[in-house]
């Protein structure tokens, strides 16, 4: 019985395809959570953006400029994750301050290199919205991806009619 069932071949493609289910569905499951870890990091970019753009409309250089720009940036957009672990609202932190520190920040160039530091040079509004974490299916198991994604837009307001090219119809 036993050099029988040594020599019998019969059967032998379920343990090849036993081993190769196992690594198929590792792939398939790190594939998986990171296809969620992208949804949520273009969430978060389509927040951040929006809220920029919310944000640069009132940049116009008078008194109040930032303080407007900043609530306007915090509140005007609302914006959800549909993976996210906790809270579904895409959050930015709230800050009045014409400068270029914490999570909402003002530049006088478009380059961010030169800090706002009054409401008249406030030219460019930049923003940081608060980090979240996805919900993972299989790497949980296994413990390979791990950590947060968060997003960030840098907005303003400048004449676009002078910087475009005249059409000839």
């Amino acid at each position: 019985i036993g050099t029988r069932f040594l020599r019998d071949e019969s059967g032998a493609v379920a343990a090849t395809y036993a081993l190769a289910l196992t690594g198929l569905v590792v792939i398939a499951g790190v594939g998986f959570d990171y296809g969620r870890l992208a949804t949520m990091d273009s969430e978060l970019q389509n927040g951040a953006d929006q809220a920029a753009l919310a944000g640069a409309t009132q940049l116009d250089g008078k008194s109040g400029a930032c303080a407007r720009a900043a609530a306007a940036a915090v509140s005007l957009v609302t914006n959800t994750t549909v993976v996210a672990n906790s809270a579904n609202t895409v959050t930015i932190a709230n800050e009045a301050g014409c400068d270029a520190v914490g999570t909402v920040r003002f530049w006088q160039n478009r380059d961010g290199t030169n800090a706002a530091t009054n409401d008249g040079n406030a030219r460019f509004i930049e923003l940081t919205v608060a980090a979240r974490s996805v919900n993972y299916v299989f790497t949980p198991i296994v413990a390979l991806m791990q950590g947060t994604v968060s997003a960030g837009a840098m907005a303003g307001l400048g004449s676009s009619i002078c910087k475009v090219p005249p059409l000839m119809i």
